[in-house]
């Protein structure tokens, strides 16, 4: 939110509770971070001064334009000071790596809930470019675990005194706090969930502190806290960030110092219903998922790019923190590097039963892999020695996800995101339907920008991009789908999709291409449907050449508008995207010359086969009566067939690939010609069907024709 300026007497960020299953795990958020903050004035009076300084640097940067163009990512080293009375409180070194993971997914936008986010906000979620690894060298030079463990006759410990921070006081002296990010995890009492030290306090007291029943997510992790967001919450401070709601106690005049943040009149406690309105901020209320919010671990997930900012400042050159960046803490004393999350994740030598996964990465002795189909929550494990691994027993027309994490000597990284694939349908049809683009950034200016009345937008997709998502054979290109997460009722007349080869892999000026082969493959007025896939089935497939770049050109001329619907989509490293949008009202926009480029494309979802209907399959001397379409089929298909004569008690059977009878439709009496029959996926027995291959079949329509088809959902 930015709002007035002025300065926040803020030393640490405090989280209160009730207990539950262990002593003291709390149950709820609160903070006193006043408390704190005058201890830290009265023993340093310079503590302000130095705040203000960090500060007016930090503005300074981001009025600059400085700030969010790092590339690379800062890996901070972390040591973990366990101070424990009793046996339970001597947490485990996988609960402690659990954190670690959590800190790197989260700081990474990694995060699977990150799906979550409202597609209002889901454009300003950002990936902070900051990872985490335990310490492989000590501030003497020697190896370490990154952790430390201290047995103490302290019962609990409390932000009073910082006691858990000192040997003398029964905690553990900090390490070096220009090398080292200090995390303290002890018995906290009070139900207090834990506290941060922002930059500028005493070096002594550097760090975070959590309590044992919030960190991580296994072991003596408690609900509503066990997702490792304490932590997360408070590096957060840790690294210059404020509370969003910026601690005005409701009088919605404070500020986080952050533009992208919306105006929030105070805390928010467990997990909200979206919107939640304060201060007027309507009608998309507040951030109450963002991670310097409140609400249970559960229900934060992500960090904005004026966060970001904030948190580049602080780590860039001249900032309190920039010493982190070249911290050898993460270097083993005999050489080595951070264990780093894998990237560039693809795969190779796709077949509807097999496939070959790759991803980049350096410094791991080996990686885990798991995977598994999206419809399925449950993963299969798999250990890899090399940057690739083969893996046999896919199901055709399937569509799976992968992950990959880097293991080093000693640690082990976040896992990676996700990649998925479709495994092509078997047989010799050579159809399949593959997904191009995997990531969730919300676009709202295209394709289906209607806060405009008329649109036309290009996109590319690369030979590379459908080889990598799967594509293998298949000249005729059937359908095309967008995935909507947020609809609007506006109709968009004359939706008009046409398709071409280019030689083009990115847009090198504003100018609209001119592809070979251009065709008109739908046109029709349009109106999206919310959280599914958006499917456009040709009327007239598009012959692909099966090796070039496919250009997809979409417009429509409206007379009036309202608000964008909202696609899920990929922020990708060349401009793959060009749109144009206008208030015109006798329209024109679909011969307009120039756009604007962007890197943000929607993820697409293609379907490949040997024509815009299946091929027609007949048993005996039956005819080629009966037809299935759209094929694959994703929500609801049409059969289609053709009686010579009038039909009693006509009825469909869907077998399985293995011959089962897996469904049946009673149609009844139909009279001589051609009928069509609708039947959708997600109701009655048709809603129980996997994704597969097919075959149906009309009885009691004298040749009784049958034909395959593919579900892929």
């Amino acid at each position: 939110m930015k709002r007035k300026f002025y300065h926040f007497l803020l030393g640490c960020a405090m989280l209160t509770a009730g207990g539950n299953s262990y002593a003291q795990a709390p149950q709820t958020r609160n903070c006193s971070t006043m408390d704190l903050y005058q201890n830290q004035v009265q023993a340093d009076p310079d503590f302000l001064i130095r705040r203000n300084a960090i500060e007016a640097f930090t503005q300074k940067r981001i009025n600059s334009g400085k700030v969010n163009q790092r590339t690379g990512v800062i890996t901070i080293p972390v040591v973990v000071h366990v101070v424990y009375n009793t046996s339970a409180q001597n947490i485990s070194d996988a609960q402690i790596q659990s954190q670690i993971n959590i800190l790197n997914q989260d700081f990474r936008k990694l995060n699977t809930d990150v799906s979550k986010i409202p597609a209002a906000f889901a454009g300003l979620a950002a990936d902070a470019q900051v990872e985490f690894c335990l310490a492989k060298r000590d501030p003497n030079g020697n190896a370490t675990t990154g952790i430390t463990r201290t047995q103490t006759t302290r019962t609990s410990f409390s932000d009073a005194g910082d006691y858990i921070k000192y040997n003398s006081t029964g905690g553990k002296d900090a390490w070096d706090r220009n090398q080292y990010l200090n995390l303290w995890v002890g018995n906290l009492s009070g139900g207090l969930l834990g506290y941060a030290q922002f930059p500028g306090g005493p070096a002594a007291t550097d760090g975070v502190v959590c309590t044992y029943t919030g960190f991580g997510n296994t072991g003596t992790a408690s609900a509503p806290f066990n997702k490792g967001r304490t932590a997360t919450h408070e590096v957060g401070h840790w690294l210059n960030l404020y509370h969003i709601w910026g601690d005005d106690n409701g009088a919605c005049t404070g500020s986080d110092q952050v533009s992208d943040t919306p105006n929030q009149g105070n805390s928010n406690g467990g997990c909200p219903t979206f919107p939640k309105i304060s201060c007027s901020n309507t009608p998309n209320g507040d951030m109450f998922m963002n991670y310097m919010d409140y609400t249970d671990d559960a229900c934060m997930y992500m960090f904005t790019a004026g966060q970001k900012a904030r948190m580049d400042a602080i780590l860039d050159a001249g900032g309190a923190r920039a010493s982190l960046a070249t911290s050898q803490g993460c270097v083993a004393p005999g050489g080595g590097t951070a264990c780093n999350v894998p990237t560039g994740l693809t795969v190779s030598n796709l077949t509807s039963t097999a496939v070959t996964l790759n991803w980049a990465s350096s410094g791991a002795t080996s990686y885990n892999v798991r995977i598994k189909a999206i419809s399925s929550s449950t993963w299969s494990n798999f250990t890899a020695s090399t940057n690739s691994l083969g893996l046999t027993g896919l199901t055709a027309s399937t569509t799976y996800e992968y992950q990959v994490a880097s293991v080093c000597s000693g640690t082990t990284s976040a896992f990676s995101a996700s990649y998925n694939f479709t495994a092509p349908t078997g047989g010799s049809g050579g159809g399949s339907t593959i997904t191009v683009g995997t990531g969730s950034t919300g676009i709202t200016q295209a394709p289906y920008g209607t806060y405009y009345m008329d649109q036309r937008v290009q996109y590319i997709i690369t030979k590379a991009e459908l080889t990598a998502a799967g594509y293998t054979s298949g000249s005729s290109l059937s359908s095309l789908a967008f995935y909507v997460s947020t609809a609007q009722s506006q109709v968009m007349n004359g939706y008009t999709i046409k398709l071409a080869h280019t030689t083009s892999s990115a847009f090198g000026s504003t100018s609209y291409l001119t592809g070979t082969n251009t065709t008109t493959v739908y046109s029709a007025n349009y109106t999206t449907s919310a959280n599914s896939w958006n499917t456009h089935a040709f009327s007239t497939p598009f012959v692909y050449n099966g090796t070039g770049n496919i250009l997809v050109d979409i417009c429509f001329n409206n007379s009036s508008y309202t608000q964008n619907s909202t696609v899920l989509g990929t922020n990708l490293g060349s401009y793959r995207a060009l749109y144009k949008q206008q208030d015109v009202s006798s329209g024109g926009i679909c011969t307009t010359t120039t756009g604007t480029r962007s890197y943000n494309r929607p993820n697409m979802k293609l379907t490949f086969g040997s024509g815009s209907r299946t091929q027609e399959i007949t048993l005996g001397d039956a005819v080629a009566s009966l037809s299935i379409f759209p094929n694959p089929v994703q929500s609801e298909m049409s059969l289609q067939y053709t009686l010579t004569d009038a039909k009693e008690n006509v009825q469909v059977e869907i077998y399985n690939v293995v011959g089962k009878l897996v469904y049946t439709h009673k149609i009844g009496n139909k009279t001589k010609g051609e009928h069509v029959f609708a039947m959708p996926l997600q109701t009655g027995e048709m809603a129980n069907l996997v994704n597969g291959m097919y075959i149906c079949r009309l009885v009691n329509a004298g040749d009784m024709p049958q034909i395959r088809f593919v579900i892929a959902k």
